[in-house]
């Protein structure tokens, strides 16, 4: 064999050894490929987790009293009160603490708040209605003649349940008595003034034996604490009592509450 020839398929065997460059892109292009299809569920739960989806629950309390509410024709959202936050706010009640809203600097301060903050021993176990009392009162309340009052209490009635917060004022925090009742009158254009005691030094002076629906009811249940609720009939009123409980209704026969009452006022006329 001649040299030319054994140069040839020397060439040749080399040659075939060799992996063509158009091959190696595609075996390239497919390990991109394989390593794009295992980070896509990575990347999809990394952006799930940047971005949860929040799901809005129901308020269980507006639920309940659907009804009520329909017939109320109440806003759906939170009703403000429409004071602006640029406004010189009055100055707190003698002996009261203001109070600065979580998450924000001590810049912003509310006006006199309900009641000074109790102690565990001040917290009584207000006594309420059972259900079939409460039943009785409101079968014996949708036989009245229809009154503004009459419309305040069923408002008021809209939130039964809703749990107790100091210094709350609204159906998104809960309430304590006079944010209860300040907030109930507001939905009827009825501005009452912010704390019990201060909203017990206004309105009209009423005697226990002309109550009738909307009116307010005041106790001094000791000598730090106030309280207050909404007239509703035959003796019964509703209010939001302390915490641990939601607003629900009251006897005023009751002894605890006979032996602490104040008196009544009214802001309908």
């Amino acid at each position: 064999m001649t040299e030319h020839k054994r140069g040839q398929r020397a060439r040749s065997r080399k040659q075939s050894g060799r992996i063509p460059a158009t091959r190696i892109l595609g075996m390239a292009g497919m390990v991109l490929c394989a390593a794009c299809a295992l980070m896509h569920p990575s990347t999809s739960l990394a952006a799930s987790m940047a971005h949860p989806v929040v799901s809005a629950e129901p308020d269980p309390i507006s639920a309940e009293n659907s009804d009520m509410l329909s017939e109320q024709q109440l806003p759906t959202a939170e009703s403000p009160l429409n004071i602006p936050l640029t406004t010189e706010l009055p100055s707190p009640l003698p002996g009261k603490v203001p109070l600065t809203p979580p998450g924000r600097a001590g810049t912003l301060r509310l006006p006199g708040l309900a009641e000074t903050p109790p102690k565990a021993t001040d917290i009584p176990e207000f006594p309420t209605l059972d259900d079939l009392e409460v039943e009785a009162r409101l079968e014996r309340l949708a036989k009245l003649p229809p009154s503004l009052g009459l419309d305040v209490v069923r408002t008021g009635l809209t939130q039964k349940g809703r749990r107790y917060r100091r210094a709350g004022a609204s159906p998104a925090t809960g309430f304590d008595c006079s944010g209860f009742t300040q907030w109930t009158f507001h939905q009827h254009g009825i501005r009452l003034p912010r704390s019990a005691s201060e909203q017990y030094s206004e309105g009209r002076t009423i005697p226990r034996s002309q109550l009738r629906p909307g009116d307010l009811v005041f106790y001094k249940i000791n000598k730090r604490r106030w309280h207050v609720g909404i007239y509703m009939d035959d003796g019964v009123f509703v209010h939001s009592p302390r915490p641990g409980r939601g607003i629900s209704e009251s006897d005023m026969n009751d002894p605890y509450w006979s032996s602490r009452y104040l008196g009544a006022r009214r802001y309908i006329r």
